[in-house]
């Protein structure tokens, strides 16, 4: 279940845990709910947010379920090597990332 917004405008934060919504109706109500603020893409921050605040039991992760972060962009990373940093942390953690671009700014 996709439950987080990994970043928004200049910085990453956590709009709703993976155990806030338990139902696919809900869940897909608070998605379109969520407000696209600009600004620049720090893809970094984001998957250092999402590798040290989402996957952990406090905040919905199941030992069952496996991880899973679907990254969706518009743009070019502000901070190439951050992304490649925290990729390499995040694949080592055995968490999978898709990406998801849009737009005429994606590389």
């Amino acid at each position: 279940m996709v439950a987080w917004r990994l970043f928004s405008g200049n910085t990453a934060r956590l709009d709703f845990r993976l155990n806030t919504y338990t139902d696919a109706t809900s869940l897909a109500a608070a998605i379109r709910n969520l407000v696209f603020e600009g600004g620049g893409t720090y893809m970094g921050e984001a998957l250092r947010m999402a590798r040290r605040q989402i996957f952990n039991a406090t905040n919905g992760d199941r030992e069952d379920a496996p991880n899973v972060i679907i990254l969706v962009t518009d743009g070019k990373a502000t901070d190439k090597s951050a992304v490649l940093n925290e990729t390499r942390h995040i694949r080592n953690l055995g968490i999978k990332i898709v990406i998801v671009d849009f737009g005429s700014g994606v590389s």
